[in-house]
């Protein structure tokens, strides 16, 4: 092998993405009453990934995913009326097509860091479709807080 071939150069460009969370503020979210961190939009890909603040007690309205979620249950707790429920230190993964309403439980409020595959619709009193929350929403809620710089290069 020539000492011309095998050469790699690193692009500038694809650097990795470091956030100090503890910097950011818990900054109002979609559902009233709820707060997120943003941590990283993928507009590629659709995906955000956020923790997810909810005060104890607090019943979701109901919403369908289009894409799949990821969840891990930093603190506090929820369930799915029929379908069970989780704690801190669970994982759970909501599939794309659900249409549910958790409600957070437990002494503490729910933390939980999310990895949404896509965006989530929520389903108006009526069963309509209604308005979906997808990066560009999530982004405006980040920029309304001024926590949006680390989000889109």
């Amino acid at each position: 092998m020539s000492e011309a071939a095998s050469v790699v150069k690193i692009k500038k460009e694809h650097v990795s993405q470091m956030t100090n969370v503890s910097e950011i503020p818990w900054l109002p979210f979609a559902l009233e009453g709820t707060f997120f961190k943003p941590l990283h939009l993928d507009d590629a890909s659709g995906r955000a990934t956020f923790l997810l603040k909810i005060p104890n007690g607090y019943k979701a309205e109901a919403h369908k995913h289009l894409a799949s979620v990821e969840a891990y249950v930093v603190q506090g707790g929820f369930s799915y009326a029929g379908e069970g429920a989780v704690s801190a230190g669970d994982y759970v993964c909501e599939p794309g097509g659900v249409v549910h309403e958790p409600a957070s439980e437990g002494e503490d409020d729910l933390i939980l860091f999310v990895v949404a595959h896509g965006a989530v619709q929520k389903i108006n009193d009526d069963g309509t479709p209604g308005p979906v929350l997808d990066n560009d929403v999530i982004y405006e809620f980040a920029r309304r807080g001024d926590q949006h710089h680390h989000l889109r290069q």
